[in-house]
């Protein structure tokens, strides 16, 4: 398989030096030149397999031409090694909910942290020392300094916006070994431009050996589309008598739906996909119009889907090669205010006593409503709501008791550097 930037200017280029860098030296994102189908047969048998066994097929028909089938099984087992379990909703009719925060950091990033840790030793074997650099709203930066906290050779830097972030998730990165934490005196999407502009720069790369950890890197977004084939799954396995699903997906850089539409390019028969978004609608917008409008983001409670000019939509874009049309038979985009959110985790609540996080009720208000009869639905649960206490707070009156996870974090944790939002302030601090 051989990939090309979205901007359109690099082609022919391999996974390992896709991923080296994570950015194509024309800025744009590495994509495949196409999907890889799954056999019939798969599908036939499906919600029968395990989430391990579905990833194992899944990574090797993406990757079996550059690893050994023993390599690839090896990194899927040991990467997916926690539950993903399908909960019913009580209180909605033909709605399940995919629960994806029971990994070391209590987020759906787990998967494509924890797989890249082990799969860029498997691609580069000789253990040279490498700066994993990335932007966070929230999840990135635990899921990758938990993933890579025993590789002593890799330092990982994590930059995360001024004063959005719970301490309990900055305290998921920031008291971990060979990590830097960056408070930018700006928005995610202010983090996240810095980090494009450091990989993109040929010195800081040459001294540091820069790898983007975020979801721009096509090795922390191949993992996700696993879990859109363990989501049809678990849904048949449980409702047998409809093969009509669909997935609401909560957006912020869109990597995630990203990876829901990669799936269904590869074969998945999903019926549709829904891009749930909280009050930053950038990608509703461009359903809607056509017309790509980046904009600053806005603080809201659901924090990680807090990005006003989302990387990912590069790559739905060209996944789709720009045929609106068919994106829209595929997605629809539906966005809600923190009021909607919040009513909506006091309802569920209140009915049937489960908890969702902030994101996670974005994606299960998008589906309420919205299925057919026939259809059953899927909203995928990206993190525990103990990450999100605000957002609980204001929708039950209280906080929950934090999972282990957190409880054993020191909330106390070591300062950050704190830079503004410019690239010779982060140079400064990547060098010294």
């Amino acid at each position: 398989m051989l990939f090309h930037s979205t901007n359109g200017k690099i082609r022919g280029v391999t996974f390992p030096e896709a991923i080296e860098n994570g950015l194509a030296e024309d800025g744009g994102l590495f994509m495949p030149a196409g999907m890889p189908s799954l056999p019939s047969a798969f599908f036939k048998n499906i919600q029968e397999m395990s989430l391990q066994e579905i990833g194992y097929v899944v990574c090797n028909t993406l990757l079996g031409d550059i690893l050994s089938s023993q390599a690839i099984k090896s990194i899927v087992d040991d990467a997916l090694d926690f539950p993903v379990p399908l909960r019913k909703a009580e209180s909605s009719e033909g709605l399940y909910i995919l629960e994806l925060f029971h990994g070391p950091t209590l987020s759906f990033k787990d998967a494509g942290a924890r797989f890249m840790a082990r799969l860029l030793p498997a691609l580069f074997p000789g253990g040279e020392s490498r700066t994993i650099i990335l932007a966070t709203s929230g999840d990135s930066g635990g899921a990758l300094a938990d993933s890579f906290k025993d590789s002593p050779s890799t330092r990982v830097v994590v930059l995360f916006p001024r004063g959005e972030l719970s301490r309990q998730q900055t305290a998921m990165f920031c008291n971990r070994p060979n990590l830097t934490a960056i408070e930018v005196g700006g928005t995610f999407d202010d983090c996240q431009m810095l980090v494009k502009q450091a990989l993109a720069d040929k010195e800081l790369d040459k001294a540091l050996s820069l790898t983007s950890g975020n979801s721009i890197n096509l090795a922390r977004q191949f993992p996700s589309i696993i879990y859109y084939f363990h989501a049809y799954a678990r849904a048949r396995e449980m409702s047998p008598d409809s093969d009509k699903v669909v997935i609401s997906v909560p957006c912020g850089n869109l990597g995630n739906l990203a990876a829901a539409l990669m799936a269904k390019k590869m074969g998945l028969p999903v019926k549709r996909f829904i891009g749930a978004n909280n009050a930053n609608d950038t990608f509703v917008e461009y359903l809607q119009t056509g017309g790509l409008r980046p904009r600053r983001a806005l603080m809201t409670l659901a924090r990680a889907m807090d990005v006003g000019n989302p990387s990912n939509l590069a790559r739905i874009i060209d996944l789709y090669d720009g045929d609106l049309a068919s994106l829209r038979k595929d997605v629809e985009g539906i966005a809600f205010s923190d009021r909607e959110i919040v009513q909506t985790i006091r309802d569920v609540y209140q009915a049937e006593g489960y908890l969702l996080g902030p994101q996670s009720a974005t994606a299960y208000r998008a589906l309420q409503g919205r299925l057919a009869p026939d259809e059953v639905g899927v909203a995928m649960a990206t993190g525990h709501p103990a990450k999100f206490p605000q957002a609980v707070m204001e929708a039950i009156g209280h906080t929950v008791p934090p999972p282990p996870q957190l409880d054993g974090l020191n909330l106390l944790s070591q300062p950050a550097v704190k830079i503004p939002p410019a690239k010779s302030a982060l140079a400064r601090v990547l060098l010294s």
